[in-house]
C-alpha cells in the first residue's frame, strides 16, 4: 500500500495511470500505524463493519472508531451501505479507491510522506519481533513468512525497470490477497531509495541537511 507505482496486466510499473491521494490532510491521517492497519485491512479484504474490521486487526471495537472517524473525515475511508442484522443496523466502510497511492508531487510534503513511511516500516517492525519472540512463523523454504533483509547495490537503467516491475507484483499480490480458508495474515514492507554517502545526495530537503552542516561546522572549530 501506499505505493505511487500503479501495475499494468503485464506487470509493468505505470507512474501515471489511476487515481491518488493527493490532499495533505489525507497523506497526515496516515502517519498513525493504526490508521495504516485499518486501510490495510479494507483494501485487502473489502467492505466491513466495524466489529469485522476489530476481528481482522486484533484490536477492539472501541479502539478503532476514532481512528475510523479521521478516515472517514479524511475521505480515505467511505460508509458504502448499511445493513441489518435483526434489530441490529450498522455501517459497512470501505477505502476511497484501489489501489492506495500517495502523489509525491505538491501540495503533498515530502516530510508528512517520509512519516507515513516510517510509520509503516514501524509497524512492520513491531510484527516482525513480536513474531520472532512468539517463535511464530516459517523461517525458511518456500512458504516462509518470515524474513528480513537489507540489499545495496547499483543498478543500470534495465535493472531499475526490472526491480519496480518485482516490487509492483510483490505489492499486488500482498495487497489483493484477502482472508479466505487456508491465506496466512502476512505484510511486506518495502523501500526503494537512492543510496549515495550522504554528502553526495545534494537532493535532501533543506531542512534535512541543516542538521549535517551544522554538526560539521561545529566539528571543524
Amino acid at each position: 500500500m501506499y505505493s505511487n507505482v500503479n501495475v499494468s496486466p503485464k506487470m509493468g510499473p505505470v507512474q501515471s495511470d489511476g487515481p491518488k491521494i493527493r490532499s495533505p490532510a489525507q497523506v497526515r491521517a496516515l502517519i498513525a500505524p493504526a490508521r495504516q492497519e485499518i486501510v490495510d485491512v479494507l483494501e485487502s479484504a473489502g467492505p466491513c463493519s466495524v466489529s469485522a474490521l476489530a476481528a481482522l486487526v486484533g484490536r477492539p471495537a472501541d479502539a478503532l472508531y476514532h481512528h475510523l472517524r479521521r478516515l472517514v473525515r479524511a475521505g480515505l475511508v467511505v460508509e458504502v451501505e448499511r445493513r441489518k442484522e435483526g434489530r441490529q443496523v450498522f455501517a459497512m466502510y470501505d477505502v476511497c479507491m484501489r489501489p492506495l497511492r500517495i502523489s509525491f508531487d505538491a501540495p503533498i510534503r515530502r516530510k508528512d510522506i517520509a512519516r507515513v513511511f516510517a510509520a509503516a516500516h514501524r509497524m512492520s517492525w513491531r510484527e516482525f519481533s513480536r513474531a520472532l519472540e512468539a517463535n511464530a512463523g516459517v523461517t525458511d523454504g518456500p512458504r516462509r513468512t518470515l524474513w528480513g533483509s537489507r540489499a545495496k547495490g547499483w543498478a543500470t537503467p534495465e535493472r531499475l525497470t526490472r526491480i519496480n516491475r518485482l516490487l509492483a507484483e510483490l505489492n499486488e499480490i500482498v495487497r489483493t490477497g484477502g482472508p479466505i480458508a487456508g491465506a496466512v495474515p502476512i505484510s511486506v514492507s518495502f523501500v526503494l531509495s537512492p543510496s549515495p554517502p550522504a554528502d553526495r545526495l545534494g537532493t535532501a530537503p533543506v531542512d534535512q541537511r541543516a542538521p549535517r552542516t551544522r554538526k560539521s561546522s561545529n566539528e571543524t572549530k
